[in-house]
């Protein structure tokens, strides 16, 4: 009897584990998102009942922005794994699994009622299988949360067909969101913006408890905003501030024309590529462009001939194009929540609004 008191006094001091996992989808802050931790890491302002995994508990990953994204990618599912990954990322004993209990271990020294490790895994959404995900992360943590953040669509296409435009991999690409999105209907960048679809799916499979959507108010770009929402909807406590985040542009919007002659230079290559000593002279001029634009859209300088500054978007056709698109799933989305009223009701006047 003696000896079971004393067992139950331990477990009862004992701290629960939590993992919140951050699955995106792509643009919606996620990389802000890691450059804050890793910020409030480097000052030592992170809160203690939170853990961001990085140095030691990360590979030894360091830097001005730490991510978790590219070693999880080896629990995606098969279909969706990238190339060089190991396919026994999920087995126990592996690199990814040992490193997932050193940060478990972590949270249990803080010696706290409960403690939580944030994971960002952008894009997450359509290429993890959540129940395959789901066993790997509960061998090491009590609770498991996922999170993902819905954006007004209209203002996600555009900026995906933009980061296709400036990845040069992606040689075919438009900045016609019709023909994006007709062309690789299921490209999983544009698959994860069927937000009630995704709900759905991550909640058959690990339970609606544990499915955290939070509504992404443009209003927030360049301040706090979203991160206070992240903490809010995820009972993370007060976000610390940091100096200097706010307005920071991480991934810039090229101008209107700076985007218009990239798509220029990628419909020659649509011909010229099947001829092999156009490929060098193409290649040079998109990366002599690209880095051009780059560091204009930093700044916010004018272009070439004088045009102020002005971030490449959608026409009004093509967003409301686009917001009609997902306006069945987005209603389905607000329908199934059943807390911060007052966010969800302002997020879904603004997608009515924008879908007409």
């Amino acid at each position: 009897m003696d000896g079971m008191v004393c067992t139950n006094n331990r477990l009862g001091d004992m701290t629960v584990t939590r993992a919140l996992v951050h699955l995106g989808p792509v643009k919606t802050g996620t990389t802000a998102l890691s450059r804050y931790f890793t910020l409030t890491n480097k000052l030592g302002i992170t809160p203690k009942s939170i853990i961001f995994p990085a140095g030691d508990l990360w590979f030894g990953e360091n830097g001005n922005i730490v991510r978790q994204r590219y070693k999880l990618e080896g629990l995606m599912s098969k279909a969706h794994r990238p190339d060089g990954n190991k396919a026994d990322a999920s087995f126990p004993g592996s690199d990814v699994d040992i490193a997932l209990a050193k940060v478990s271990e972590a949270l249990q020294k803080t010696k706290l009622k409960s403690a939580t490790a944030v994971f960002v895994v952008e894009t997450g959404l359509p290429r993890f299988d959540p129940r395959h995900l789901d066993v790997v992360m509960r061998r090491h943590f009590e609770i498991v949360d996922y999170l993902f953040i819905a954006r007004r669509q209209d203002k996600l296409v555009s900026s995906i067909i933009a980061q296709h435009m400036k990845m040069w991999e992606r040689k075919w690409a438009t900045l016609s969101p019709r023909w994006e999105m007709f062309k690789i209907p299921r490209l999983r960048d544009f698959a994860a913006l069927d937000y009630a679809a995704q709900y759905r799916r991550w909640v058959d499979a690990v339970g609606v408890d544990h499915v955290i959507v939070v509504p992404y108010d443009e209003d927030d770009q360049g301040s706090f905003g979203t991160i206070d929402r992240i903490f809010d909807f995820a009972d993370l406590g007060v976000a610390p501030r940091v100096e200097g985040i706010e307005g920071l542009r991480i991934h810039p919007t090229f101008s209107s024309l700076g985007m218009k002659k990239l798509a220029w230079i990628k419909s020659v290559t649509r011909v010229a590529w099947l001829w092999p000593p156009f490929r060098p002279r193409l290649t040079e001029a998109w990366k002599s462009r690209s880095f051009n634009y780059h560091n204009q859209a930093i700044a916010g300088l004018p272009d070439e001939d004088g045009t102020a500054f002005q971030p490449w978007t959608l026409s009004a056709s093509d967003r409301h194009w686009v917001m009609r698109r997902f306006l069945k799933s987005n209603r389905a989305l607000r329908s199934m929540q059943s807390s911060h009223d007052s966010s969800w009701d302002e997020w879904m006047r603004q997608v009515e609004v924008n879908s007409r």
